[in-house]
């Protein structure tokens, strides 16, 4: 099948062009056919002679230039050819053989070849020779020898013949046209969608660059943002730092002597900062075994039942410890809530000022010598 293919592709780029080639070829190699069962035939007959043997020569000859000339994409010319020699052969044969009544009505035959031959023009040149070959072959073979009513049916076959040659150029020329319009469609159908598939490559690239575009410009977004986060997060860490020194510096600590401690405390007691202050005084007083903690509540506005309670856990915990606390600094107001409170200070020391909380803590420990640099 492909070699078949390959034996009958005309050279072309056009596709009705194409077409035309494949179909003259195929004509002719049907006329090669029938060129050699006519041999064969006429030698089984006994009548093989030199009057049967040019024409199917001439014929193989002809075909065979037709076949090359259509497979190298001379289209026209080869059918030109085909279609020439079949009106040539039908009407020389007529006239050697002096039928002017069978041999005319062949004479459509070169007509269906031109259809699918030949070009819409080239059918009507075929028209023209084929009417001219009847003319030739009713006027060179008059029926002087003929019956009256022998001659009358040669006319009539003539008419007949003419009107169906005629039928059949109209037809072949319909045929061709449509088809010609047809193959014009497709090929615009074609160009225009070679077109939308140019402007879709377009759109498409297009549409790559701005994924692309889009595509760098997230990253780098996302490159800002993770350096936004680590910033962010180092400077989060800084502020933990920062409200750690804070939070120590708000809960100041501080060693008088040594075995006393002073904590003045300042601003709100939440519950965070009453657990920082417990843990910080009671790791400082084991840490140099101080006997005495004076707390500075001065700053401290209000005292509530919390404030309360927290303090009083945290002079538990010092007695623990072997610790006493001193309490300084409570205002009139303050000392109002204490007792409104029903908070009992029995196991805790209250000095108006620190001054005298000092006092008391140089007479209890004897250390006179620790706090003579503090005059």
């Amino acid at each position: 099948m492909h070699q078949m293919s390959r034996l009958i592709r005309v050279r072309h780029t056009d596709e009705d062009v194409q077409r035309r080639g494949v179909n003259i070829i195929l004509m002719a190699a049907g006329l090669h056919i029938m060129a050699l069962l006519l041999t064969i035939y006429a030698g089984f007959a006994g009548r093989l002679s030199t009057q049967v043997l040019i024409p199917v020569a001439i014929s193989l000859i002809v075909q065979t230039i037709v076949i090359v000339l259509a497979r190298r994409g001379s289209v026209d010319l080869a059918g030109g050819i085909l279609v020439g020699m079949a009106i040539v052969g039908i009407t020389g044969g007529a006239i050697f053989s002096n039928d002017s009544l069978i041999t005319p009505m062949f004479l459509v035959t070169p007509l269906l070849m031109a259809a699918a031959a030949l070009q819409p023009v080239w059918i009507i040149v075929a028209l023209i020779g084929v009417l001219t070959g009847m003319g030739l072959i009713y006027t060179m073979l008059l029926p002087v020898t003929l019956p009256e009513s022998i001659a009358a049916l040669r006319s009539a076959i003539f008419v007949v013949s003419g009107l169906i040659i005629l039928f059949a150029a109209l037809i072949g020329v319909l045929i061709s046209v449509g088809h010609t319009h047809l193959q014009r469609r497709l090929h615009d159908e074609v160009k225009r969608a070679n077109l939308a598939n140019a402007e879709l490559k377009v759109l498409n690239e297009e549409l790559d660059r701005r994924v692309q575009m889009q595509t760098e410009a997230l990253r780098k977004t996302l490159q800002e943002l993770e350096q936004q986060t680590l910033h962010q997060d180092q400077l989060l860490k800084e502020i933990a730092g920062q409200r750690e020194v804070i939070r120590e510096l708000s809960l100041p600590i501080l060693p008088v002597g040594r075995e006393v401690l002073v904590a003045p405390l300042i601003g709100a007691l939440d519950q965070e900062r009453m657990q920082q202050l417990q843990s910080q005084v009671l790791k400082r007083v084991e840490r140099i075994h101080a006997r005495l903690l004076i707390l500075d509540v001065t700053g401290v506005p209000i005292i509530d039942t919390h404030v309360a309670q927290g303090l009083m856990n945290l002079v538990r915990g010092l007695r623990l410890l072997g610790a006493n606390v001193a309490l300084v600094g409570v205002r009139p107001e303050v000392a109002q809530t204490i007792v409104a409170l029903g908070v009992h200070l029995r196991d805790v020391e209250v000095f108006s000022d620190l001054g005298s909380a000092l006092q008391r803590a140089v007479n209890r420990t004897g250390a006179r010598r620790d706090f003579s640099n503090l005059s």
